[in-house]
């Protein structure tokens, strides 16, 4: 909940903080406090009048922003610039994290930076130290802005300012979030005519709009103090527009600090006139007046072959005045690197160890390679793939009926199922009590369900992967951003022509994931066409199909009344999936009595039923080829994860008990090129 700070009765700061009991009276923390709730505020300073006599400092022994070390709030004169204070301790400390070897980034909060800054250089550690010291010195959490390019770098990011936080707590109300993300909140916040329907190059369009013509939302905006931008080279188009009309609304002493790297601009959305993807947001940044600084030393590796790829590469690719820059860099590429990772027909990955990467170009290749690996555990990192909430909550509540559970009730299921998660009891309790706590005793699992059931539930109770164990298999652009001890990365051969560059640009991306070994080998991309995402191919006679996509399989398909009798054929379903999650050879097969849905089988049992929209996409496919789909072979399970149906959605009735009351059940994980029948096609 938000909560605000008071000081002899004026609000000095608003933080966001979990409901906790103080001698059975709601409070929360604060600077490491627990402290009495009273309505929507806390006090921290006694309520005395202020006069000639000092005020008794805060009891904190911090001082809030606005308050002089007395806690007596400090005068401003308009137009006045105030002087600026000595750095604590922690601020020197903060800025010399920030420096990285002489680099020009410890600059005041109210800055407005370009940070030019390589791979592994440290921007992650820089933002969220960035974000710590001016929490620590006094900014309210609440005013600071980071926006970060993927859910995943989100939580990592959130996690890290908590670590570095004097008070801890302090993290909930720093707003770290997706730029789409903040679009959808800004729509739905202000506009009535917000909806989930829409693509989200509407909702940056409509965000965008609101922050220019709406003063509401453009007050809204002004509160932000600081606002952080990562990977800024890849904010292209309408995103850029968007966050620029979003800085543009700041006040002017508000601070701004953008992280770019030009080598690593790999979203290629070119337009006319523009030298590079990342040209016309940070030119438009240095037209505004802000100042380049860069990060230089390399921390993600000390190799030294890694380091020259980090570094001399880097800067051959951004002066790109070779002639024949695209053999140079594969080249140097496979000259730096630790050996040959051979061609990835031949990929065993049973035998990578689990701390390997394994990057490919496309969609496509990143399936077919997954399909090789059969059952051997395996993950992949790849965009638009479903939302994996962890096993362990269908286990939890899958039979659970009441609206609340306690602590005590919570802490026996764990014990008699025989929970099996990467973390223990009390820190699930703690996970979910974050969210949906009542009070410090109590869940109320219909706010659980509903915050889990959200496109995006919250990534302490998701694998950041989807799959469970095992090496990753993604493509390189899913991968932006993230590290591994272990790189294979396989080059298709060759390139191809490429006049913007941006192939070679994915190739140092790729090239710069590891941290200790870099393995480089051959491919033959076969690319493969792709319908509303999903991706599909001929092979001779038959056609390779993507099943697994996020709404490919829906609650109603696994335990809903119109594809099982009765609760019994849904039991046997749910227990088949749980007892073995990983499964190959299930069949697909389109039935007039489902309305040529497909079902999902073992060839035995059925197990579920796929969507309507699965159905749709299918018979969209068999028109553009002109043949009929009503089979595929070759279906496969990786794995486990829950499915969550909110309280209040309407898919609710269409389940049988007592799913349709607890709202939690289990869902394959789906992942493979399903293949027609010859006659098929």
């Amino acid at each position: 909940m938000e909560v605000r700070v008071r000081y002899n009765g004026k609000v000095v700061a608003t933080i966001i903080r979990p409901l906790r009991e103080l001698d059975g009276r709601p409070a929360v923390t604060y600077k490491k406090q627990l402290w009495l709730l009273v309505k929507d505020s806390i006090e921290i300073g006694p309520l005395v009048t202020i006069g000639p006599a000092k005020a008794e400092p805060v009891r904190t022994g911090a001082t809030p922003r606005g308050l002089n070390a007395d806690g007596v709030r400090q005068s401003t004169v308009v137009g006045a610039t105030p002087p600026k204070p000595a750095p604590s301790e922690d601020r020197v400390a903060a800025e010399e994290l920030l420096t990285w070897s002489g680099d020009p980034i410890a600059e005041p909060w109210e800055a407005r930076l370009i940070v030019d800054a390589g791979p592994g250089t440290g921007k992650t550690h820089a933002a969220c130290a960035r974000v710590a010291s001016m929490v620590n010195d006094g900014v309210p959490a609440t005013k600071i802005c980071l926006v970060s390019f993927t859910r995943t770098a989100v939580v990592e990011m959130r996690h890290r300012i908590e670590r570095a936080l004097k008070d801890p707590a302090d993290a909930a109300g720093v707003k770290v979030i997706t730029l789409d993300a903040l679009a959808w909140r800004t729509n739905s916040g202000f506009s009535q005519q917000s909806n989930l329907t829409g693509s989200y190059e509407d909702n940056i369009a409509a965000a965008h709009r609101l922050i220019v013509d709406d003063s509401d939302v453009a007050d809204d905006v002004a509160r932000i103090e600081h606002l952080i931008v990562d990977e800024a080279q890849d904010i292209v188009g309408a995103r850029a527009e968007l966050l620029l009309a979003l800085i543009d609304a700041l006040e002017p002493e508000s601070g701004v600090t953008v992280f770019a790297d030009r080598a690593q601009a790999i979203y290629g959305f070119l337009e006319a006139g523009i030298e590079s993807p990342s040209a016309n947001f940070i030119d438009a940044l240095t037209a505004r007046g802000f100042r380049q600084v860069s990060m230089t030393q390399v921390h993600r590796t000390s190799d030294p072959q890694l380091i020259t790829i980090f570094t001399s590469l880097r800067r051959e690719l951004l002066v790109g005045a070779r002639p024949d820059m695209a053999n140079y860099v594969r080249a140097e590429v496979a000259r730096l690197a630790h050996g040959d990772a051979g061609d990835v027909r031949d990929l065993d990955v049973a035998q990578l160890p689990a701390n390997s990467l394994v990057l490919l170009r496309n969609r496509f290749d990143v399936l077919l390679a997954s399909s090789r690996a059969g059952l051997s555990p395996h993950r992949l990192r790849l965009s638009g793939m479903p939302v994996c909430v962890r096993a362990w909550v269908g286990q939890m509540f899958w039979d659970y009926m009441p609206r609340r559970i306690s602590r005590d009730e919570f802490e026996k299921r764990w014990s008699d199922r025989d929970i099996q998660a990467p973390h223990n009891c009390e820190q699930a309790w703690s996970r979910c009590s974050e969210v949906a706590g009542e009070s410090a005793s109590i869940i109320d699992l219909h706010l659980l369900r509903k915050t889990l059931s959200r496109s995006t539930p919250p990534m302490p109770f998701c694998t950041a992967e989807f799959g469970t164990a095992g090496p990753i298999l993604g493509t390189i652009h899913a991968n932006k951003g993230r590290e591994s001890d272990i790189v294979r990365l396989f080059v298709q051969d060759p390139i191809g022509p490429d006049e913007s560059g941006e192939e070679l640009r994915v190739l140092f991306v790729g090239a710069t994931r590891a941290r200790e070994q870099l393995l480089v080998g051959k491919m033959r991309s076969y690319g493969g066409s792709n319908l509303n995402g999903r991706a599909w191919r001929r092979a001779g006679t038959r056609l390779q199909v993507e099943v697994g996509r996020p709404l490919d399989i829906e609650p109603s398909g696994l335990v809903g009344r119109r594809y099982f009798k009765g609760q019994e054929g849904a039991l046997a379903a749910q227990q088949a999936w749980f007892s073995t999650p990983m499964r190959q050879g299930l069949v697909l097969r389109a039935e007039e009595s489902l309305g040529w849905k497909f079902s999902l089988s073992d060839g035995d049992q059925r197990l579920a039923g796929m969507s309507e929209r699965f159905r749709a996409e299918m018979m969209d496919l068999a028109s553009l080829i002109n043949k009929r789909i009503n089979w595929f072979g070759h279906g496969r399970s990786i794995g486990l994860r829950t499915m969550v149906v909110g309280p209040d959605s309407p898919q609710a009735d269409q389940l049988l008990e007592p799913w349709r009351s607890s709202g939690f059940l289990f869902c394959p994980l789906l992942s493979a090129l399903s293949v027609t029948k010859p006659r098929s096609l």
